[in-house]
């Protein structure tokens, strides 16, 4: 393949096209730069030149192996195709077996070969695909392959054996003649006539047809040679003629038809060696001549109807010059018979204008419903010359004389070819682009091309418009840039030496501003066009960098050394912090030890402090200062005064409260240790961090197990180094053994103290979950009594990060001893971490602490008792507990699945608080009683939210029952009636009264069933015993009626009885001496007093009669009286009510009275005077109902 590309490419046009190139790329390398576009220079770069120059060059290659490669992938698609159809190259039934692999192999070899092999051509090597093609038809017979093998073409398949791809036995299907310049066709002649087997080869023509289009779409053919005998025409009847110049016309119509083009047709008349006379008048001819062109050549914009007429003129013209021709070939002509025959030729040759014209025309006949075939010409050949000439002249005289026909003897077949080879180089080849188009692909085509064209136009003018925007947007990029340059210009000089964050900061907003302006946008824009963003980017980068190391980083570091200064000299100085500025000034000064997260703190304080009303300017620094923390570490001006002065004061004996607070910034700040979230421990639900008592439940790192062993420890003589003057802050400097034991000891009690109160706070702020429904309470107290409850995950935490011991000190040590050991490492702890015995972990003890205990076994006792719940080797835990949360599970389990649950937990409460003191809530909180905080309080609360629910539930059940059972009775029966409603005109009926009221009445069952057990009885008051937690939250006020209905039973009934019945004594206590007698009646029962001895009457209500009545009564002396009487079952209580009964003295004493209003003139006035008599009423009880408030005050209570 490449042997071939490079061989087409060595061609002299493109060897001519590529020395072009490659002048043009030297020039613009060797001149490009000079090139100006507006003072810009846009191929100034070496790179850019360099690349344009390798991409003229290389973009030559890419296009001739394009075009090398798209056609012969052409060339190699029409083989394959042809290969694969069987048409192409089945054989004939007739033929063997053995010939038809043998024709097939051939076929198959020769079209493999096509494939890659390019043709040479008159201009170049071409490709099978890139020649012309012409189908050649005509009838059996005509002479189609004759002509090709005596046409004196070249074709290399001969060189492979076969010049055609063919069949045996003549042109069984199609012979495919490829040449240098063009491939022929030759079809079969049935293909033409389709008299045989008309279905089959029809199919078998459109199928060939087909192939063409689908393999050349733009021109399938260049042209059609239309083939037919001379002497097929010429002795052939009027009706044979017009038969076969139908057969020939279909075709035509066919090819049309498929290709949707139009062809140039050319009408060759073989076998023109059967006109007598030819061979005699030719056979002189020379080679030279034998090749010109004998026929008839058509304008091309002739019209069919004058076919006829050119033709009968080109033809006479033949004839003319055969017949000037004639004289000379006589004379040198010796033979009789032969001078004879070339005499008649011209008279011969001249007979057939006639009916050749009349054939051309039927063939070529107009027809307004059809395109026009393109007929180019009219040609007369002769392949090889055999077979018995025709003499039309003799043959017509003979037959109107009656005559017998003469026989010519038959020619020789000597093989001369005569008026083919120029007809095909010179004429049919030459005009191989004269072929239409189809027209529906080429219009497609057309629009593909114009598309293409605009497309390329559009890029073009785009591309240009790109550049010139782009350059115009440089250009204005520059200027602006200068303008921003000399801006800052202006604001450095406007600040003079000043060095503060307030005066730098426009300088650094206007260089970060004119950053952003260059800042390249990497899009396909800017790719394209002329941008100057790229060059100014790394020098505005540039400046920008260093107006932060000129102006900004300076700043801070006198900042930094103010600081250090004014700390250095203060009376009262924060060791801690001056260390740490001291140490972020030497790291800014000197590059040592760089902490880009400390100095980024740094920088953020200083612009916070600066900025502290301008919250936006800060952030602008803010911007500033995170960028030169990117070009940092770097080296400033150290004023070694201020760090020698910082030194000396730091190398004071230090307090152990800054180091160890030191210990604490460094942890949470710089170290990152991991905390211990004791929300996470806990889970959800059950037990939770109390966010009110101000905690979140989060230990730090430095207070876990981790932070004690790989922080505290091996970072405490670090730590305490460092703060007396042993680092490489301070410089070099020695402790005394005593004093750095003192140090560590306060250091290590200020942690222990810390260590504790964050457990202890921490777990002290651990709740239980409230719980307000069944089944969230069985939750917590499932939860709670299972061995992953969270109250053991809390104290076994809590375990494990309180148990400290010193390593080695344990002869077996546990898992947690070996893991001390493991993550130990050299510090104050290195001793210890080093000793395997008791001993020797005393010794090392001592060495690091001196006489102090080991913080580890502080902090271990202060939460004994808790780590102690879960110890398996200890005497107490958390199992008793566990179990009766079980316990008590499961009674709230069984509550909660019974059918109804407020009606069984009813009955537990009620058991309960007959039985107070046997039952899982008092276990519960005698156990709970024993246990430290939090864990009391935690199984307290649970305990009484779990007992409260359960009284909730019981209170439901009851208040449910009365305000189903004995509310509305109660309604019905009192409300809105006497006694209970003073002013009502309605009464109770004494048996109504009865019902509710009596003992084992409504009221009272009631009460004894479902109120007693959960209340006591004070004097006449009733209160719930919540005092021992047995209450089910009665309200005040229903017990307050309660009570009041037990006073009415005792007032009304006595201790047994079923009806009411009150006993009271009536007697006088004065009458006004202007009153005649006071009389009280009840019944049947009078008390009447005249002034007379005071004697009492007994009365008992109610009396036996149906109805009642009560009667008070005065009368004065003029027989006057006032009377007040009432009737109805209640009459002697409204009579009392209405008479003004009031108690005297004791529970039992009433007076109630009655008066008479007199009037009388005295001196010419009137005197009016009240006229009263009084009576005392004593009740038979100090229990009796006479005190009207009881009654009316009662009332049945909505709910309980």
């Amino acid at each position: 393949m490449l042997r071939t590309y490079f061989a087409n490419l060595l061609r002299l046009s493109n060897l001519l096209i590529l020395m072009l190139l490659i002048l043009l790329a030297t020039l613009l390398w060797l001149f490009g730069a000079s090139i100006t576009v507006a003072g810009y220079h846009p191929l100034a770069g070496d790179i850019l030149r360099l690349s344009i120059a390798i991409g003229v060059v290389t973009s030559f290659f890419v296009f001739t192996f394009l075009r090398y490669f798209l056609a012969r992938r052409a060339n190699a698609r029409l083989i394959n195709s042809m290969l694969a159809n069987d048409e192409l190259v089945s054989m004939g039934g007739n033929l063997s077996s053995d010939e038809v692999e043998l024709i097939r192999e051939r076929f198959e070899k020769t079209l493999t070969t096509l494939r890659d092999r390019p043709l040479d051509g008159r201009r170049k090597r071409e490709y099978m695909f890139d020649l012309p093609w012409y189908i050649i038809i005509g009838p059996p017979g005509t002479g189609k392959t004759t002509i090709l093998q005596n046409s004196g073409l070249e074709f290399p398949l001969a060189e492979e054996g076969s010049a055609a791809l063919q069949g045996m036995g003549g042109t069984r299907y199609c012979d495919w003649w490829i040449s240098n310049d063009a491939v022929l066709i030759d079809t079969a002649g049935r293909y033409t006539t389709q008299d045989v087997n008309q279905g089959i080869d029809a199919a078998a023509w459109n199928g060939f047809l087909k192939i063409l289009k689908e393999n050349r779409s733009r021109r399938p053919v260049n042209g059609v040679l239309l083939a037919i005998s001379i002497a097929d025409i010429a002795l052939a009847s009027d009706t044979e003629r017009q038969r076969h110049a139908e057969i020939l016309r279909q075709r035509l119509r066919e090819l049309h038809r498929s290709f949707e083009m139009r062809l140039p047709v050319y009408v060759l008349l073989t076998k023109c060696d059967l006109i007598a006379g030819f061979e005699e008048y030719f056979d002189d001819t020379a080679e030279a001549d034998r090749e010109q062109v004998w026929g008839i050549t058509f304008p091309r914009d002739e019209e069919q109807m004058t076919f006829g007429a050119a033709f009968e003129n080109g033809f006479a013209d033949l004839v003319d010059r055969i017949e000037k021709r004639l004289p000379a070939k006589l004379a040198v002509e010796r033979n009789n018979g032969r001078r004879c025959r070339i005499y008649g030729f011209p008279h011969e040759f001249a007979s057939l204008s006639t009916v050749l014209r009349g054939f051309i025309t039927d063939v070529f006949r107009l027809n307004r419903y059809e395109a026009q075939p393109l007929l180019r010409g009219v040609y007369f050949t002769s392949g090889t010359q055999e077979g018995t000439p025709f003499d039309r002249l003799l043959g017509a005289m003979g037959r109107s004389f009656a005559l017998a026909p003469s026989h010519q003897p038959p020619m020789s077949g000597k093989g001369k070819a005569f008026f083919i080879n120029k007809l095909l180089t010179d004429i049919v080849f030459v005009e191989q682009n004269l072929v239409g188009r189809n027209t529906k692909l080429e219009r497609r085509l057309a629009a593909a091309r114009s598309g293409a064209y605009a497309g390329v136009v559009a890029v073009t003018l785009l591309l240009c418009g790109y550049w010139l925007a782009g350059l115009d947007s440089s250009l204005n990029l520059i200027s602006r840039a200068n303008l921003a340059a000399d801006k800052i210009s202006t604001e450095i000089a406007q600040a003079g030496g000043s060095r503060t964050l307030e005066a730098i900061l426009p300088i650094l907003d206007s260089a970060r501003e004119l950053q952003e302006m260059v800042q390249p946008v990497w899009g396909l824009p800017d790719v394209l066009a002329i941008n100057a963003r790229p060059a100014l980017e790394t020098a505005v980068d540039d400046t920008y960098d260093k107006l932060l190391s000129s102006y900004l980083l300076p700043s801070a570091v006198a900042r930094l050394q103010t600081q250090i200064q004014l700390l250095s000299t203060s009376a009262d100085p924060n060791n801690l912090l001056l260390r740490d500025q001291l140490e972020t000034y030497l790291m800014l000064t000197t590059g040592q030890r760089y902490e880009r997260d400390r100095v980024e703190t740094e920088f953020q304080r200083q612009n916070e402090a600066a900025f502290v009303l301008s919250p936006d300017a800060k952030q602008r620094m803010d911007r500033h200062s995170e960028r030169l923390v990117e070009l940092l570490p770097a080296t400033a001006v150290t004023d070694q005064p201020t760090v020698q002065v910082a030194r000396e004061r730091l190398n004071d004996l230090p307090q152990a409260t800054e180091i160890y607070a030191r210990m604490v910034t460094d942890a949470e700040r710089r170290y990152q240790l991991s905390p211990i979230s004791i929300v996470n421990i806990l889970g959800p639900g059950v037990l939770q961090v109390d966010a009110s008592a101000g905690g979140n439940g989060v230990i730090p790192g430095l207070y876990t197990k981790n932070g004690f062993y790989q922080f505290f420890l091996p970072r405490l003589p670090e730590y305490i180094r460092s703060s007396t003057g042993t680092d490489w802050v301070l410089g070099d400097g020695g402790l005394s053994n005593n004093t750095y034991q003192q140090l560590a000891r306060e250091i290590a009690e200020a942690y222990v103290r810390d260590y504790i109160d964050k457990w202890r706070d921490a777990v002290n702020q651990v709740r239980a979950a409230d719980f307000d429904t069944l089944n969230r309470g069985q939750g917590v107290l499932r939860d709670l009594s299972s061995p992953q409850s969270p109250l053991i995950a809390l104290l076994t935490k809590l375990r494990e990060n309180t148990e400290l011991p010193l390593p080695g000190s344990n002869p077996t040590p546990t898992a947690a001893d070996q893991a001390a050991q493991a993550v130990t490492p050299p510090g104050v702890a290195q001793p210890v971490a080093g000793a395997v015995t008791d001993a020797l972990a005393q010794t090392a003890l001592s060495t690091a602490f001196g006489d102090a205990p080991w913080p580890g076994t502080t902090i271990r006792d202060a939460f004994t008792p808790l780590t102690a719940l879960v110890d398996p080797q200890g005497g107490q835990s958390l199992a008793q507990v566990q179990q009766l949360f079980a316990d008590l599970y499961g009674t709230v389990a069984s509550i909660a699945s019974a059918p109804s649950p407020e009606a069984a937990a009813f009955d537990f409460v009620m058991q309960r608080a007959k039985s107070p003191t046997n039952d899982s809530f008092s276990r519960l909180r005698a156990e709970a009683s024993t246990k430290p905080i939090p864990v009391r309080p935690m199984v307290e609360f649970v305990s009484n939210r779990t007992w409260t629910l359960l009284r909730r539930l019981a209170y439901n059940h009851i208040n449910q029952r009365w305000q189903q059972e004995v509310l509305p009775v109660c309604d019905l029966m009192l409300r809105d009636r006497y006694p209970f409603a003073p002013a009502s005109p309605d009464e109770v009926s004494l048996q109504d009264f009865a019902d509710i009221f009596k003992p084992a009445g409504i009221v009272d069952q009631f009460y004894k069933e479902n109120i007693s057990p959960f209340v006591v009885v004070q004097g006449r008051q009733i209160v719930p015993v919540d005092a021992r937690g047995s209450g089910i939250g009665l309200s005040p006020e229903a017990l307050t009626q309660f009570g009041r209905a037990q006073q009415i039973r005792d007032a009304f009934f006595g201790a047994a009885g079923t009806t009411p019945e009150v006993k009271f004594t009536v007697e006088p206590v004065y009458l006004d001496p202007k009153a005649l007698r006071s009389a009280f009646i009840l019944d049947d029962v009078e008390m009447i007093y005249r002034h007379g001895p005071i004697r009492a009457q007994d009365f008992v209500w109610p009396s036996k009669r149906d109805a009642s009545t009560a009667v008070l009564r005065i009368t004065l002396l003029d027989n006057t009286s006032e009377t007040v009487e009432k009737t109805g079952n209640w009459a002697v209580f409204r009579m009392l009510t209405s008479s003004g009964l009031s108690r005297t003295a004791g529970q039992e004493q009433f007076e109630f009275g009655i008066e008479k209003k007199t009037s009388e003139t005295v001196r010419n006035a009137e005197v009016t005077e009240n006229i009263r008599a009084t009576f005392r009423l004593r009740a038979a009880s100090l229990v009796n109902p006479f005190n009207g408030g009881l009654l009316a005050s009662f009332r049945c209570p909505p709910s309980l």
